[in-house]
């Protein structure tokens, strides 16, 4: 499985979509963590499950049918 985080990273620095947003998408796709969980994988300072990063990349490819 690809690491979905550099791509989260990326959308957040560029202003795509803020970390709340993203936060809400991952939930919904069955991420556990909080908000802080989310900013703490993205940023490589808390290693996440594989179940966290599968919900990561599903919220990501929402983003990409929504654009």
């Amino acid at each position: 499985m690809n690491d979905p985080r550099q791509r989260a990273r990326h959308l957040i620095e560029q202003d795509t979509i803020s970390l709340n947003r993203l936060w809400v998408r991952y939930w919904t796709h069955g991420g556990t963590g909080t908000v802080f969980d989310l900013d703490a994988y993205l940023y490589e300072v808390q290693e996440p499950t594989p179940l966290q990063l599968q919900s990561l990349s599903l919220a990501l490819e929402d983003l990409e049918d929504t654009e």
